[in-house]
Order: structure tokens, then C-alpha cells, then sequence
């Protein structure tokens, strides 16, 4: 083996950083101003059941503990907290508390709906209405496909004495699920406006989409006297019950989930989780899989938990469990075929979970970029170059995706491409070090010598080197100099690298730093390798 084809060799491993080696950083932004939270007024708890009363002082426990905390929550997970809270006083009737706690999660993380969605309620059935316009129409912007959304904005402006807009929101609903609840409401609308043969259309769709629905029988009725068919109307009026509509809504579904106590549990375990307490976690989501066993998403949370305390058997029977409640759960296919990558003999299995994972969510970047793993280990390096592409697009800002998929297309002898997508890549993460030292070896060597930019590659090598200044970044300088022909500064260089390789160890990477530093030492010629495409 010549000296230069060594070179060449230890130059294209593009992760040859290993990934401790973080990059020249840019100072840390400053901490935003807080935001103006509302305190949450405490509901006198007397008369409670003890199991409810308990749930309710725990789940302040929990938030005042991370509100409290020196390092501080991370706004999303902040939210969250302040958000199950809301359900849990939502659940049980304490509207004061439950408000406080949803606009505060509400501030904390503006783009999601729920909470924002789940305040519009408290509002509407407080006669906030203007408030509750306000955030219906927050959360449609949001989800423009939330029905629930769409109709309850719509009985809103039916209060408002709004009825035009509040069919156009009826007929948006209709077009996303054909629920009794617009039905209704378009039969209200109508009715308002004295139009009476239409008001009986709707309301007749509305009970045949939900015959139960015996208070509708009271306003058919009313439409049935205003068109002159007064018997009718009297059928109707003696049919009339208290059984009413509304429109499908798993948020508010989900309150009682949080009465039980389930998600609670699951909440406190994320907390653990973050913290890096994998047993603790572990432990507070089998109370939440004891609380609800039927819940895929608990067992899920506990099969992440086991997996990071490194029990993978024990999280292997928990996401299969979980799959088994929910087959198409692409959360469970991700992270059961994620463990099964790593077991003997079971690459197979594995992809079939992580192509179910895809297929579920087909903008899960993570799952795109773990099944492009592993097919470019299967010898498939075609699928999983579209598979890293894919995961690029869906995760721009996670440099090891990107990474990925340059490695694949230097391996490929797609240097040009590799290039393009390395510069795109450091485009979006400029302060990455791992995607500064890749670019910056492909730049002093790839074989097709189009693609060099020596100049390039040492500013950005010593860049690196600025940063950390270890072997890796030490070799990579000396690389960028030898494709300048400046051999002797080269040598020098790859001294430095060898002298700190000693001392970093392991020792089986002195023989090619020294066999490499044996060419730069023979002088000029000593660039890599390479040819014109």
C-alpha cells in the first residue's frame, strides 16, 4: 500500500470526529424575558374523594417542583404540566383553576391547539364568547381540521347573532367528518333565520346520524310548528329528552383519562425520564400501565424507560404489548424496531417494524433515517440513500441525519453530491462541528479532485481544531495542507495529531497517523490522490 492511497483511506471516513467533539459554538443566546404566568388559585379540595384529592395536591406538587427547579423546565415540557393540570380541575369542575392553568400552557407553547382549544370551552360555557371566538380561532389556524373546533366556533357565532358565518363553520365541519353536531347546528342556523324546510332537513340528518339524540326532537319541533305542520310538531315536542349532541372531541375524552390518574403518572415519569432517572420513570409508568392497562401509549413510555435502564427483554414484551392494543402504532414499530437493530439475527424484524413506523407517519424523520441504517448494513444502499434523504428533509436540523447521508454518497463515489448536501447541511447548522470536519476532509480529499478546495478545508480544519483541539482535528489541518502542497507544514501538523493520539489513545490509531506522517515527511508530491471525473 502506497503512502498516499493510506492518506486517501483515512480521509474519506467523514466520521472520523468522533461525535464528543462538538464544534465551534456560537456564545448561548441569552435567556428570554419569563413569561407573564398566571398563578393558579387553589380550590378548596374538602369533600373530595381522598384518591382525587390526592391526584389534585400531587399534580401541584409536581409543577411547583419544576417551576422551583434551579436548571428550570423546558418550555414545552412546562406546558405540558401546566396543560394536564388544567384537565385534571377541568375534570373535576374547578373552572377557575383549570382556566389559570390552560392560558399559562398556553403562553408556554402558543403552537399547540389543545390548550388553547380546551380554554376556548372553559370560555364558551362561561359566556366569555369573545374569548372563546378568540381561541377557537387560534386553534383552527393551528389544526384547520378540528371539528370539534369548527363547531363549537360555530355555535359561538350563532350566539353572536352571526348566523351566515356560523354555517360557513358548519359546512367546513361537514367537510371534514359528517357529525349529527353540524348537522344541528346548520338546523339552528336555519331555524334563526326562520327558514323553516330547511331547519327540519338538518335536524332530521342530524337524528339520523344520532338517533339517541333525543333533545334534538324540541327544535324539530319548533321548525315543524313554523312550517304550519302543527301535529308534527306535537309528535316531536312529546320525543323531545335531554340526550344532546356534540361533536367528536378526543381532547375533552381525554379528561377522564386524567381523572383516573393515568396520565398524571405518565407525565411525572416524562419528567424522570428528561432527568436521566430511567428506574424512576420506569416505576411511575407501570403505575400509569396498572391504571390503565389498555393504554398503548403507557406501555410504550415503559418500554422506553426499561430500555434506557437497559432491560431490553422487559422493553421488548412492553412495546409487543403495545402493538398488540394498537397495531398501527408507529411510536411502538419505531421503537421496538430501533431495540430489535441492535439483537442478533433479527435485522429483518427490525425493518419490518421501522417500514410499519414509516408508513404510519411518513414524515417520522427518525424512523426514515434508522431504516436507512439499516438497509445501507443490509448491502441496500440505494433504498437507504432515499430513506437518509427523507430524514434530511424531515429532521433539517439533526446533523447526524445529515451526516448519514453524506457517508453513504462518499461510499458511493458520489463526491459532488456529497459535497452539495454537506454545504446545505452547515447552511442550516453553522456552529456543527461534526458537518465543519466532514466538509472539511472532503474538501482536501475526495478522489474526484473537482470537488477539493484546499483553502476551504484548512479554514474550516483549524476552525475545528480552534474548538477541540484534539488528533482527529490535528490529522484533518495536516490533511488540508498536504492537499495545498505545503508538505512540510503537513508534517508538523500530523506530529501534533500523533502527539495528541498518545495521549488520548487507543493506541491502534498510531500506525496509519505514522504511516501517513512517513508521506508528508518524503515531501512534495504529497497531496491526495485523486483524478478529473
Amino acid at each position: 500500500m502506497s503512502r498516499t492511497t493510506t492518506v486517501v483511506l483515512l480521509t474519506l471516513a467523514l466520521l472520523a470526529a468522533p461525535a464528543a467533539a462538538q464544534p465551534p459554538t456560537a456564545p448561548a443566546p441569552s435567556t428570554p424575558p419569563a413569561l407573564q404566568l398566571e398563578p393558579i388559585p387553589h380550590p378548596d379540595l374538602a369533600g373530595l374523594e381522598p384518591a382525587v384529592a390526592a391526584s389534585l395536591r400531587d399534580a401541584r406538587t409536581v409543577l411547583e417542583g419544576l417551576v422551583a427547579a434551579p436548571e428550570g423546565a423546558l418550555p414545552a415540557e412546562l406546558a405540558e404540566v401546566y396543560g394536564e393540570l388544567g384537565q385534571l380541575y377541568h375534570a373535576h369542575d374547578f373552572a377557575a383553576a383549570a382556566t389559570a392553568s390552560y392560558r399559562n400552557a398556553a403562553r408556554l407553547a402558543p403552537d399547540e391547539p389543545r390548550w388553547t382549544y380546551l380554554l376556548a370551552l372553559l370560555d364558551q360555557a362561561a359566556g366569555r364568547l369573545p374569548d372563546a371566538a378568540d381561541g377557537y380561532t387560534r386553534a383552527l389556524e393551528l389544526r384547520p381540521d378540528l371539528v370539534a373546533a369548527l363547531v363549537h366556533l360555530g355555535e359561538v357565532r350563532l350566539a353572536q347573532d352571526q348566523p351566515d358565518e356560523a354555517e360557513r363553520l358548519f359546512h367546513r365541519a361537514l367537510g371534514v367528518a359528517r357529525t349529527a353536531a353540524a348537522y344541528a347546528g346548520l338546523g339552528q342556523a336555519a331555524l334563526s333565520r326562520r327558514s323553516y324546510r330547511e331547519a327540519i332537513a338538518h335536524f332530521e340528518a342530524a337524528l339520523a346520524a344520532a338517533p339517541d339524540a333525543d333533545a334534538l326532537h324540541h327544535p324539530l319541533a319548533l321548525a315543524y310548528r313554523g312550517a304550519g305542520e302543527t301535529e308534527r310538531a306535537r309528535e316531536h315536542l312529546a320525543r323531545a329528552g335531554s340526550v344532546g349532541v356534540r361533536p367528536p372531541d378526543p381532547w375533552l375524552d381525554e379528561l377522564q383519562q386524567v381523572a383516573r390518574g393515568e396520565r398524571w403518572h405518565l407525565l411525572r415519569g416524562r419528567v424522570a425520564f428528561r432527568k436521566g432517572r430511567f428506574a424512576d420513570a420506569a416505576t411511575e409508568f407501570r403505575v400509569a400501565v396498572a391504571a390503565r392497562p389498555e393504554s398503548a401509549g403507557a406501555r410504550i413510555a415503559l418500554g422506553a424507560a426499561l430500555a434506557a435502564a437497559g432491560d431490553r427483554q422487559a422493553a421488548l414484551a412492553e412495546l409487543e404489548a403495545a402493538l398488540r392494543l394498537e397495531p398501527q402504532n408507529g411510536t411502538a414499530h419505531y421503537n421496538l424496531g430501533s431495540l430489535l437493530m441492535a439483537e442478533e439475527g433479527r435485522a429483518a424484524e427490525a425493518a419490518e417494524h421501522l417500514r410499519a413506523a414509516v408508513a404510519a407517519d411518513p414524515g417520522d424523520g427518525a424512523a426514515h433515517n434508522a431504516l436507512g441504517r439499516l438497509l445501507d448494513r443490509a448491502g441496500k444502499p440505494e433504498e437507504a440513500l432515499a430513506h437518509f434523504t427523507e430524514a434530511v428533509e424531515h429532521l433539517p436540523a439533526d446533523e447526524q441525519a445529515a451526516l448519514d447521508e453524506a457517508a453513504l454518497l462518499v461510499r458511493l463515489g458520489r463526491y459532488r453530491p456529497a459535497r452539495a448536501r454537506l454545504e446545505e447541511a452547515l447552511a442550516r447548522l453553522p456552529d456543527s462541528g461534526r458537518l465543519i470536519h466532514a466538509l472539511a476532509r472532503l474538501l482536501a480529499a475526495a478522489p474526484d479532485l473537482t470537488v477539493r478546495d484546499g483553502a476551504r478545508a484548512l479554514e474550516l480544519a483549524q476552525k475545528v481544531h480552534t474548538a477541540r483541539p484534539e488528533a482527529f482535528a490535528a490529522a484533518t489541518v495536516a490533511l488540508a495542507l498536504a492537499e495545498l502542497g505545503r508538505c512540510d507544514e503537513a508534517a508538523q501538523w500530523q506530529r501534533r495529531a500523533l502527539e495528541a493520539a498518545r495521549a488520548e489513545g487507543p493506541a491502534e490509531r498510531l500506525p496509519e497517523l505514522e504511516r501517513t506522517l512517513a508521506g508528508y515527511e518524503h515531501g512534495a508530491p504529497c497531496r491526495p490522490p485523486g483524478a478529473a471525473p
